[in-house]
């Protein structure tokens, strides 16, 4: 009985599953305005965020300017209610500070219908920590095994940083029609860590028995990828329209590095025990990522003082595909535990897999002009997730929850001949959703609890913008 107690808890740990917010494609928005909007501006764009939302609109910019716009503070908190066990919760509670968009508009050649644009904008960022204990120092006669003392602990580290620099040319056909592309060169760094441990101590009538269970995980990987943007606008009377395609994602480089190990021992006061060992470590191995075809299509209407605009974007699905899988040849201790469910695990004991499911996504802005100088703007979007369980093991990057985010902002921008300045606010959140329970450290051989997982965000957004003279 004690050796199949303490192999259960093993098996427990390393199902346990990872945290992120990576599998949401509207999360980050770009410029003040269009972020406030809800970035339903694929047809009204007409500053300089078109080289992102809509290059074809970049056509209909008449006079070249410089933007910089922050999330000045933004605060993600993820929260899953009873995560490890009745009563020990999970939370991370994150402030960011990071520029949203740098961009920019010139003038190459002296033309009235070629336009040219710069940015270099945050496409991804995500900062998550997490990290409980539970002890149960007393014998407890309503647990499964009354006679155990235990002690279990989790630290969860996930940070990601992805930036796009891009360069926008847009072609004013007609004074209707616009067209237009974008040429972004995507750099993407992401740091991966968990340790998951439990100690144990169980006593009987017969055997006094100290049990150590371990699941130690991290990953580091960096790429370097191409993609392209191409967008269409069109406008008559009060009415714009837009339409856009972005391509799949093409890498030309990617390198990262790998390590896991698992480990159980048990030992008993005559001496006696035994235990396995599972480690892996890999360097300097390839590592891919990749991004879906997406198609975005918007709407505006517009009079003198007021715009009422709509955009949404469908993304395609992206088959499972391993970000690292490396050739796996694990050191394990002893030898004879090479068999059975532990021979199945080692062919892929290094592998990281990742896929997303289909995603559409919609957004609506309002803004309405309260004096020749003051603006009023409102928005909301949608953020469904994209997630994707893998087929190999354990969930290495992901969260099985694949929560949906629901985004709500409102704002007010102030104009003046060469500059105008926008301030806004955005709360993001998502309902509670139920999720698989994995572990469980009040009880390591049962489960007990109903996790249930909150996630919210506050932001500020400032942004700045200088028109140069004509």
């Amino acid at each position: 009985m004690i050796r199949k107690l303490t192999i259960s808890i093993v098996l427990f740990f390393i199902s346990v599953q990872a945290f992120s917010q990576d599998d949401h494609y509207w999360t980050q928005q770009f410029g003040a305005i269009s972020t406030i909007m809800g970035g339903a501006v694929v047809a009204g764009v007409r500053d300089n965020t078109a080289i992102y939302y809509n290059p074809g609109a970049l056509g209909f910019i008449n006079q070249p300017s410089l933007s910089v716009d922050a999330n000045v503070y933004k605060i993600d908190k993820i929260f899953i209610d009873d995560g490890l066990g009745n009563g020990v919760n999970l939370n991370s509670a994150q402030l960011s500070i990071y520029p949203q968009i740098i961009s920019g508009l010139v003038n190459i050649i002296k033309s009235d219908h070629w336009k040219f644009s710069y940015a270099l904008l945050t496409r991804n960022y995500a900062n998550v920590l997490m990290n409980t204990r539970y002890t149960n120092t007393d014998f407890d006669p309503s647990l499964v095994f009354p006679n155990m003392k235990f002690i279990g602990a989790l630290d969860y580290t996930n940070q990601l940083n992805e930036q796009w620099l891009g360069l926008g040319v847009g072609y004013r056909i007609n004074d209707k029609w616009s067209v237009g592309g974008t040429l972004f060169i995507s750099y993407r760094a992401q740091s991966y860590q968990m340790t998951n441990y439990v100690r144990l101590v169980y006593k009987d009538s017969l055997t006094d028995l100290f049990g150590s269970a371990n699941n130690d995980r991290n990953l580091k990987y960096k790429t370097f990828s191409g993609l392209l943007k191409l967008g269409a606008a069109y406008q008559t009377g009060r009415w714009k329209f837009g339409l856009t395609l972005t391509t799949p994602s093409i890498q030309v480089y990617g390198k990262g590095d790998i390590q896991r190990e698992i480990s159980e021992i048990e030992l008993d006061t005559a001496g006696s025990g035994g235990g396995v060992v599972v480690m892996g470590r890999q360097s300097s191995i390839s590592a891919k990522y990749k991004r879906p075809l997406s198609i975005g299509f918007g709407v505006e209407y517009a009079t003198a003082k007021t715009r009422i605009a709509f955009s949404c974007e469908y993304y395609t699905k992206i088959k499972i595909y391993h970000l690292f899988e490396p050739d796996s040849d694990p050191f394990i201790y002893p030898s004879s535990a090479d068999t059975g469910s532990t021979h199945k695990m080692l062919p892929s004991f290094l592998h990281v897999q990742n896929a997303a499911n289909p995603v559409f996504n919609f957004g609506i802005g309002f803004s309405q002009d309260l004096s020749t100088k003051f603006t009023l703007i409102l928005g909301f979007r949608t953020d469904f997730s994209s997630y994707v369980q893998p087929e190999e093991g354990d969930n290495f990057l992901h969260n099985s929850a694949g929560w949906d985010l629901y985004h709500f902002s409102a704002g007010v921008s102030y104009h003046q001949k060469r500059n105008s300045v926008t301030i806004g606010f955005t709360y993001s959140a998502s309902p509670a959703k139920s999720i698989e329970q994995n572990n469980d450290l009040v009880v390591p051989v049962d489960f007990t609890s109903n996790p249930v997982v909150y996630a919210n965000s506050f932001g500020l957004v400032i942004g700045y913008t200088y028109y140069f003279p004509k």
